[in-house]
């Protein structure tokens, strides 16, 4: 039986050849793309987790004891006195660029670095220099007697190491206290 004209024309292994290669293509755009973005965002969270071991390698917590005095004559509290050491082994704190506020229910003052009325005392520095490592311990005294604590007064005291990373206390003095005493507040 003869065929008629037949206007079907058959995929040659060529034009297969051509679509096969356009989809690799393609395909290889795709997951060069796809791979660029997963770089960049595995880039992004390297750094985000730098910067949070960084910023955690930054604290420093206070001691437990923190002593205050009282003046002569109102009652008002004249200093504060506490220690400060690395809360991490990655910690190293520039003592220099240390920040100090008080804050009371009437009163926020702050001592910025190298302020006259904050005095730092190493009690165990293991090298010289202004920085603050892992086994090494410093007393800060704060002169707030500007600041106007008074007895039975409650106040907060902020440390801001240079990083950012912040420790805080908040201490009530003792309302039946008499002056020129000097107390270890809880």
């Amino acid at each position: 039986m003869p065929r008629g004209d037949s206007d079907e024309e058959a995929f040659t292994g060529l034009e297969a050849a051509i679509v096969f290669i356009a989809f690799i293509v393609v395909a290889s755009v795709f997951a060069y793309a796809v791979l660029g973005v997963g770089m960049t965002t595995s880039q992004k969270s390297q750094e985000t987790m730098h910067a949070a071991l960084g910023e955690a390698g930054s604290a420093f917590r206070p001691g437990y004891t923190v002593i205050a005095k009282l003046d002569n004559d109102q009652g008002h509290v004249e200093f504060i006195e506490f220690d400060l050491e690395t809360a991490t082994d990655l910690a190293v704190i520039d003592m220099e660029r240390m920040t100090c506020t008080v804050a009371t229910t009437e009163t926020f003052v702050t001592f910025p670095p190298g302020d006259p009325d904050v005095t730092v005392t190493w009690r165990c520095q293991r090298d010289a220099g202004d920085l603050l490592e892992t086994g090494e311990v410093v007393t800060v005294k704060l002169m707030v007697g500007a600041v106007g604590i008074r007895r039975g007064d409650t106040f907060t005291l902020d440390v801001i190491a240079s990083e950012g990373a912040t420790a805080s206390l908040t201490r009530t003095v003792p309302a039946g206290v008499g002056k020129n005493v000097y107390l270890e507040l809880f």
